[in-house]
């Protein structure tokens, strides 16, 4: 295995002391090893039915990019770019015809000037991101005017998550509970929020499909109609100004929104 961005080694999993943010989400990238091949679930193809709807040639990065197998079969139509915290994703990103970067969002700015990309995808990522905001503050600057953000997310309020609460005193599927990789928890209305402070209009949202535990995704078409209460949702956002957050504005905002 080559040397990733966090030390590879069985010291890594024994130090002492709190895991950073980081280091929490390099060992869920595989303990920065290799993904799977394939990605067949069905948020996946609706992904894919969005890219084939983008103009050729496309300038696209893909945010937390793993190895590439979201996106891969769009590299003879668009110029694909992407980041990840492993450097062995990246080098696997490479080998499927990206541009790919090792790259700690947490740590730093994303390394593209301002108005690179048409289209940026961030695919089941944004709930590990402990500040949401530097995220889309980010995307939202390598963006060119009128690009477009195809964003994924786990949604918490299905019917699923919903029993959860009621009836077990669990918090709901994909919540950031109790050694979750999850850090946010989101719905299709906080998404919307988020997005909104950060110069993005919300375009469309479709549902992958809804799921019960040992029956697996079911439901996809009803769930394209009903997104927010699908357990995986797909955003398309377009960039409608630069985002104007500064963080002194989250303090206020989460009195507001109830933190």
């Amino acid at each position: 295995m080559s040397k990733s961005n966090f030390e590879s080694s069985p010291l890594f999993l024994k130090k002492t002391g709190p895991l950073t943010p980081s280091e929490i989400q390099w060992m869920l990238s595989c303990d920065g090893g290799e993904a799977p091949a394939e990605v067949t679930e069905i948020r996946t193809e609706k992904v894919r039915k969005i890219f084939c709807e983008i103009p050729a040639n496309s300038k696209v990065l893909d945010v937390g990019c793993a190895n590439g197998a979201v996106l891969k079969s769009f590299t003879g139509k668009h110029e694909l770019h992407g980041v990840d915290i492993s450097e062995v994703l990246v080098e696997a990103a490479c080998a499927n015809g990206f541009k790919a970067k090792v790259h700690d969002l947490m740590q730093g700015p994303l390394p593209y000037a301002d108005g690179t990309f048409d289209v940026v995808f961030n695919g089941e990522n944004i709930e590990h991101q402990l500040d949401t905001d530097w995220l889309l503050l980010e995307i939202n600057r390598v963006l060119k005017p009128g690009g477009k953000l195809v964003l994924t997310f786990p949604n918490i309020r299905t019917p699923t998550g919903i029993a959860m609460m009621l009836f077990f005193d669990m918090p709901p599927m994909y919540s950031s509970r109790y050694r979750s990789g999850h850090f946010r928890d989101f719905t299709l209305r906080s998404i919307k929020l988020a997005l909104g402070k950060h110069g993005f209009q919300h375009t469309k949202s479709v549902g992958s499909a809804f799921f019960l535990p040992k029956i697996g995704e079911f439901w996809s078409g009803l769930a394209s109609l009903l997104p927010s209460w699908s357990h995986q949702i797909v955003t398309v956002a377009t960039k409608v100004e630069n985002s104007k957050y500064v963080p002194d504005s989250w303090r206020k905002d989460s009195r507001i929104f109830g933190s």
